[in-house]
């Protein structure tokens, strides 16, 4: 069992199998809280999860969460989240989360979006700081927090990044796209930008490129491999690569 063996005091039942089951889910490391997150990340954003892509996912985790992130070491928690129930693998290598595994990894999912969204809207943090805090507070919130937490932010259904929050009856819009899939003189409203990337976040909300913000494409230019947007009176310039990191939504003509 995937332990972090500090809990030498706990009583058990012989025979209790309920209780059995909960201190299993209260014993989960760290380490391994981080690596449903990022299965559940790499999934989400409609990518196979390989050893490979999980690597990759892994090294863009803060550093205070103290992750190795060697292949090995990789390729050895795979073995034991497996062996434990948590993943699958399937015949082309592919890892998928078992039932039991999407369930503990939406929940820290959900915990670390509403961290994120309480520590910008109630504590009035800058939002490129806010997923290395979100990382910290994840692991510490209790059921009744959680709870607390949702209902003092009024149940919203997106992290200040926009992505949503699971079990929040998010629905995301099917018409979507990739800022640099836009077209010259579109009118767009943000909808979700990546939070991974400190200085890209800082930059981004300095543009007032963030979620619910209006913009205006003005031109589109793969030869240079640059957007350019109008966001009120400022002229944003984005590289194809982290134009197709930011995801808006067509302005409807009536609002």
């Amino acid at each position: 069992m995937i332990t972090d063996g500090v809990h030498g005091g706990d009583r058990k039942v012989p025979g209790d199998r309920t209780s059995e089951r909960a201190n299993k889910e209260l014993r989960l490391t760290q380490a391994v809280e981080n690596y449903l997150l990022s299965i559940y990340l790499v999934e989400e954003r409609g990518y196979r999860v390989t050893n490979s892509k999980l690597l990759d996912q892994l090294r863009r985790t803060p550093a205070t969460e103290g992750l190795g992130t060697s292949a090995p070491s990789v390729s050895g928690m795979v073995r034991r989240m497996r062996k434990e129930g948590f993943i699958q693998i399937s015949s082309n290598k592919s890892i998928h989360l078992t039932s039991h595994g999407k369930t503990l990894a939406e929940r820290i999912i959900r915990r670390h979006r509403l961290a994120a969204r309480m520590v910008v809207d109630l504590l009035g943090l800058e939002l490129h700081r806010a997923n290395v805090e979100a990382h910290r507070l994840e692991h510490a919130i209790s059921d009744e927090i959680e709870e607390r937490i949702q209902k003092t932010l009024g149940n919203p259904t997106t992290d200040p990044f926009g992505q949503p929050i699971p079990g929040s009856g998010h629905v995301s819009s099917p018409s979507t796209i990739q800022l640099d899939e836009a077209k010259a003189g579109q009118r767009l409203i943000v909808n979700r930008i990546p939070e991974e990337d400190e200085e890209l976040v800082a930059y981004l909300a300095k543009s007032k490129l963030v979620p619910g913000t209006e913009v205006t494409v003005r031109e589109v230019a793969p030869y240079r491999g640059v957007v350019t947007v109008q966001v009120a009176d400022n002229t944003v310039v984005l590289g194809n690569r982290v134009a197709a990191l930011v995801r808006l939504t067509p302005k409807q003509l009536d609002s």
